[in-house]
């Protein structure tokens, strides 16, 4: 299967998995929310966070050593190659005995570490006890992931996450439709959820990559202690992130309310699932982009590049001003009995990020290609130490509430995206620093020009949006002129004739698949 119709197979299931977790969102959330109420499934989100906090321990070695294995394995040297996946291995089980020792004592004595309602103290324990299980679980395992980046079937890794999703769900409406309603389910279906991803993963492993093995005099700390001075810097990364956004509820806990901190939980639910689908397009393009790079072919790196940026930010600025211009609506209609203009605010903030993100995610894959994160690293770190300080001074000496919580890590992200990535990018690859603004301008005009555009159509048309017929059909009509506008001002020849074949083969499947039920009538 040659580079651009895998690109196409790669970025249909992502897409695909992307609209199951749209609509297992906007289903499950408001029935788990109803049942559990804001503030106990504000602890879902703190409890994530808390989980990101131990994957820091992680991170240098998982973050590079599919970079080392993929190298070695395409090189032929099957005996480095399993060294590698051997030591990462037994590395990551070390890392998951040290997690196990921290998370048991945070876990007994968590009421003290954060604000808990007594009702729910157990619950969350809980809940708190299911998710660092799920950890420790999925970094034992990590290493079994790098199987369909190395074959770049990247789709396998799709149709895992989505057995996730829809595994997940199933347990929690069960648990919450025949049980009394507990936080706790929500780790649970997770940690199951997990358990079977992590069953696929070895199961690609053995049929992709079938070379790939544990041998255990493999196993070298000298091996180790490499993949961690590349990746070291990896953590700083991830610092920085745990101090832009996984801090946030945190804070909203502490200085701001439980019930807030909930709100905030509630309404990053949409943003924080088109970051996720961000990163997954920008990895799409990874395999191929570092193979241009161990070739020595910059001009087809930077092509592809621009080709990533492009796409990524298409799907960016399509759902963004969609969920910009129909927010209010629907949080009133998802969320009935909440406040949905605080909600609606929160979102708001936290997606003006993706003004500038959008196109600039897929740049973030350069320093860790070139290998060369130190600066980079560092320099978001700096961005982010700025986080704390500016959030306090602003919840003190401002009105703005829960809203100072989300503005301060987005204008800092943003600030970042503009001025230090794409300048830095270009400075390690040896181009011109200028290299990828002109793509910059055409996002950025094409999202304000989207955005205008459908907001000026609810204006103009009063589309009422009171129920989810009428809601779904405003947003099937600002989707088509976002996607048209977006097209026209953003994407180039090469990104339209990958667009139309992912639509195309959607098609065909649909097609395939409504031919088949009507065999079976």
């Amino acid at each position: 299967m040659n580079s651009k119709r895998q690109l196409v197979v790669n970025m249909t299931a992502s897409l695909t998995q992307f609209i199951i977790n749209i609509g297992i969102g906007f289903g499950l959330s408001p029935f788990v929310v109803g049942k559990l109420g804001a503030e106990a499934y504000g602890y879902v989100g703190l409890a994530n966070n808390v989980i990101s906090y131990a994957s820091l321990l992680t991170i240098a070695l998982d973050s590079v050593a599919g970079r080392f294995i993929t190298v070695a394995y395409h090189q032929g040297d099957k005996e480095k190659a399993d060294r590698y996946f051997s030591s990462t291995f037994m590395a990551d089980c070390v890392i998951a005995i040290v997690v196990a020792i921290i998370a048991i004592p945070v876990t007994l004595d968590l009421e003290h570490l954060i604000n808990i309602s007594p009702h729910l103290v157990a619950d969350v324990k809980m809940l708190f006890a299911f998710l660092f299980l799920q950890f420790i679980i999925t970094s034992l395992c990590t290493v079994f992931t790098v199987a369909t980046f190395i074959t770049n079937k990247l789709y396998l890794s799709s149709l895992a996450n989505m057995a996730f999703s829809i595994l997940r769900v199933v347990i929690m409406v069960v648990c919450f439709s025949t049980l009394p309603a507990l936080v706790m389910y929500v780790g649970l279906a997770a940690l199951v959820g997990s358990l079977a991803v992590v069953a696929l993963n070895i199961h690609y492993t053995r049929t992709l990559t079938p070379e790939l093995r544990f041998v255990r005099s493999a196993v070298s700390w000298t091996t180790v202690r490499e993949m961690l001075s590349a990746g070291i810097w990896n953590v700083v990364i991830k610092l920085q992130q745990v101090i832009s956004f996984g801090l946030k509820l945190l804070v909203a806990n502490l200085m701001v309310s439980p019930y807030k901190m909930g709100m905030m939980s509630i309404a990053q639910t949409i943003p924080s699932m088109i970051s996720g689908l961000m990163g997954t397009i920008s990895g799409l393009f990874y395999p191929d982009q570092t193979k241009y790079f161990a070739q020595g072919k910059i001009d087809m790196l930077v092509r592809d590049m621009k080709s990533g940026m492009r796409m990524c930010g298409f799907f960016t600025v399509v759902i963004t001003v969609v969920c910009c211009v129909v927010g209010r609506e629907f949080f009133f209609l998802w969320q009935p009995g909440q406040d949905s203009d605080m909600l609606y605010l929160i979102m708001f903030i936290s997606m003006c990020g993706f003004l500038v993100s959008g196109a600039a995610t897929t740049l973030q894959n350069i320093p860790l290609i070139v290998n060369k994160l130190k600066l980079y690293s560092i320099a978001w770190l700096l961005f982010s130490l700025t986080s704390l300080p500016l959030t306090w001074v602003l919840l003190k000496t401002t009105p703005l509430d829960i809203y100072a919580v989300a503005i301060v890590p987005t204008a800092l992200e943003m600030l970042a995206n503009v001025t230090f990535v794409p300048i830095y990018a270009a400075i390690i690859l040896g181009i011109a620093k200028r290299t990828f603004y002109s793509v910059y301008v055409q996002y950025v005009a094409s999202a304000l020009l989207s955005f205008a555009v459908c907001d000026g159509l609810k204006l103009a048309l009063h589309i009422p949006a009171g129920t989810w017929v009428t809601f779904f059909a405003s947003c099937a009509l600002y989707s088509i002129v976002a996607s048209v506008i977006t097209i026209a001002v953003l994407l180039g020849k090469r990104e339209r004739s990958v667009l139309l074949k992912i639509v195309l083969r959607k098609l065909h499947l649909e097609g395939r698949m409504g031919g088949r039920r009507s065999r079976k009538h």
